[in-house]
């Protein structure tokens, strides 16, 4: 085995570990936010008056909650980096498929979880920018696809 290999096998145990952590911890939110809503129903059933328009109402996220689901969805930004990184260490070559993919999901998810932090001019750019990759990814989806397993063959060939 290779000395790279060995490294790279080594930050892929890393990474995964990170998201499996995170993965647990999008697990636990879900549990505590089905007790907590669980339990309010359950609260507000004694008190009949205030119980219909409690449970018609919708709860506000709090910065907690939506701090949290911003990490998560941007570790997928991350493992798709990480991914891109690693394949580019390994073979000097890009997949494209990542990097469109990366594009499209990485200014989603700014614009879902964090766009109170950025000017609307900002925001707007984002929106564009996925849109226009989303589109790029659906109209050129065949070739994308054969140049990703071009890629993997490649990728395959060289590890052999």
């Amino acid at each position: 085995m290779k000395k790279e290999n060995i490294v790279a096998e080594i930050m892929g145990y890393i990474v995964s570990s990170y998201v499996y952590f995170v993965a647990l911890t999008l697990v636990l939110y879900m549990m505590s936010s089905l007790v907590a809503g669980v339990l309010s129903v359950v609260a507000s059933l004694y008190d009949i008056p205030t119980a219909t328009k409690t449970m018609l109402s919708i709860p506000e996220g709090g910065v907690f909650e939506i701090s949290l689901l911003h990490t998560i969805a941007f570790t997928i930004v991350l493992v798709k980096a990480y991914m891109i990184l690693i394949s580019y260490a390994q073979t000097r070559h890009v997949n494209l498929k990542y990097l469109i993919e990366i594009a499209i999901i990485a200014p989603t998810i700014e614009i879902i979880f964090n766009s109170q932090k950025y000017p609307i001019e900002v925001n707007v750019l984002f929106a564009v920018f996925a849109f226009l990759n989303l589109v790029a990814y659906l109209h050129f989806y065949k070739t994308i696809k054969l140049v990703s397993s071009d890629y993997v063959k490649e990728r395959i060939r060289i590890k052999n």
